[in-house]
């Protein structure tokens, strides 16, 4: 029809509506106070999460009412960091599903990890990545969702919350909600989440619990701030308490990013010196700030789908919704997973949780990374000879210290996506390489799923055939096997299979794992 704009157009009208929007907003608290500008976005969202277009009651919903929603027991659990910051985590803490059925889907015949049975019930850890949160472990249906899966094979499992997501906006030094906006809240980067974030919530699971360890799983920055964590003398007590480490889309080097976003950050040298003005540096971080960004482009989500991209439901191989992430666009901007494995029909649920907050700082570093192709800790900046600059105070060199990935001994899982242009291939080789050198013992297996991208880690539909069962198995060695707890009972593996050095699969565990995965 005459008139009628092309997928590209409407695309690139799109990203221009939603860029001068943004820009437009984000003048309000250079002479409007944040509190102002920030509780209009909150009631733009508000009045888009009833619009018919936007139905899925999960769209309404936090992560504790997503878990419980689906018959599952959940508590919140608070934990107070060692440098103040309060976090909120969620234990899941029963499952309604058979766990029988779950168990023979996952080709274990016998429940070794059910305390009923086995008077143990270990814990897992779920950290999620940058500008996520405890949602995207359980966003999608519970055959689908790591968090649901792990609590249906009797997993105790544990959901993180680092600091600046819209679950951990408290400090013990802030009174009242909005205290939170202080400037010196938001002066954190993943350095913090490392230092502080990660032993705080494995103290708290160690001391409810009372187990020796604890499994771990983080998905992209999760992965980071345990690599920078279990690499740091200081925290080694911590590393000790860590059974294994299963890193989705691992990063600890990025100089070899593929995603534009990061690469253009990562030329931006002014970058830095901008955020050392005050005023700029506030309103970053109220954009950024517990998704107060997010939550401006969450209100246009309904208008944008219909006015630009034919609707997020909207099935017809045509429309330019489909264009929009098929040709790997969102893929290369922001690591999103293409229509292969995505639940179209939940977009607006992805929406809703995702971006979440986090602090200007934190981004900065992750350009530092980019351009120093180094995974060091944050650069505060120095001069040749000065002993007065900021990173001779700090570090007592001009020059950030990088972690010791060398020294890193936790036994480690690394699962890569092919499609991926935040953990790159060639950033995910070298991390691979140093492990692998660190012994056997610490590198157990390095896989690529070829068809994944970096977000399809966590809400990809078919991750039950696709990654699960990987997952399983290397979880179920480090904490229920392979041998049982009690030699009376029975074995939790399949009579004839045998766990090598090299970690091999065989058996009935072995054929279920080579139909499924890639």
């Amino acid at each position: 029809m005459e008139g009628r704009m092309s997928p590209h157009a409407r695309v690139t009208a799109a990203a221009a509506f939603v860029l001068s929007v943004t820009l437009l907003l984000s003048l309000g608290p250079v002479s409007v106070h944040a509190q102002s500008t920030l509780g209009d976005i909150s009631r733009r969202y508000d009045d888009s999460v009833t619009d018919p277009r936007m139905h899925d009651p999960d769209v309404r919903r936090d992560a504790m009412e997503l878990i419980t929603s689906k018959g599952y027991g959940a508590e919140w659990h608070e934990v107070t960091t060692e440098d103040g910051y309060i976090l909120k985590m969620i234990r899941i803490t029963s499952s309604p599903n058979s766990q029988q059925e779950a168990l023979e889907k996952y080709g274990l015949f016998y429940d070794a990890c059910s305390p009923a049975k086995s008077g143990r019930k270990p814990a897992v850890l779920l950290q999620h990545g940058l500008i996520d949160s405890s949602a995207t472990w359980v966003m999608n249906m519970p055959d689908q969702s790591l968090g649901f899966v792990l609590a249906d094979l009797g997993y105790d499992v544990w959901l993180g919350n680092n600091r600046g997501t819209s679950y951990s906006m408290e400090h013990i030094k802030m009174d009242g909600e909005w205290e939170g906006w202080s400037e010196d809240f938001w002066d954190f980067s993943w350095d913090h989440m490392a230092r502080y974030d990660l032993p705080a919530e494995l103290t708290e699971i160690l001391q409810v619990t009372g187990q020796d360890q604890v499994a771990y799983v983080g998905h992209s920055q999760g992965t980071t701030q345990a690599f920078a964590a279990f690499s740091s003398p200081e925290l080694e007590e911590f590393a000790d308490r860590v059974s294994i480490h299963v890193a989705l889309a691992p990063v600890a080097f990025v100089g070899n990013t593929e995603s534009m976003l990061f690469q253009m950050a990562g030329q931006l040298d002014v970058l830095q010196d901008l955020i050392g003005i005050p005023s700029v540096k506030s309103l970053a971080n109220s954009l950024l700030g517990a998704g107060g960004g997010a939550n401006m482009i969450q209100s246009l989500v309904p208008g944008l789908c219909s006015a630009f991209l034919g609707g997020c439901e909207n099935d017809d191989d045509d429309n330019p919704h489909e264009f929009f992430f098929n040709t790997g666009m969102m893929g290369s901007l922001f690591g999103l997973p293409d229509m292969k494995h995505l639940n179209q029909t939940r977009i607006p649920v992805y929406l809703a949780h995702i971006p979440e907050g986090t602090s200007i700082r934190n981004l900065v570093h992750w350009a530092q990374s980019v351009k120093s192709k180094r995974f060091q800790k944050y650069d505060y900046g120095g001069c040749s000879g000065n002993t007065a600059c900021p990173n001779t105070l700090r570090y007592g060199s001009g020059r950030p210290p990088e972690y010791d990935l060398y020294s890193y001994r936790v036994p480690t899982v690394l699962v890569s996506g092919g499609k991926d242009p935040i953990s790159n291939k060639k950033d995910v080789k070298k991390l691979k390489n140093i492990l692998a050198d660190n012994g056997g013992d610490v590198l157990l297996e390095s896989k690529t799923i070829d068809s994944y991208d970096h977000n399809d880690f966590t809400i990809a539909i078919d991750g039950d055939k696709v990654l699960f069962p990987m997952v399983v198995e290397h979880l179920v060695r480090a904490t229920c096997g392979p041998g049982p707890p009690n030699p009376d009972l029975p074995s939790l593996f399949p009579p004839n299979w045998v766990v090598t050095a090299q970690g091999s699969r065989s058996g009935s565990m072995r054929n279920f794992l080579d139909r499924n995965l890639p």
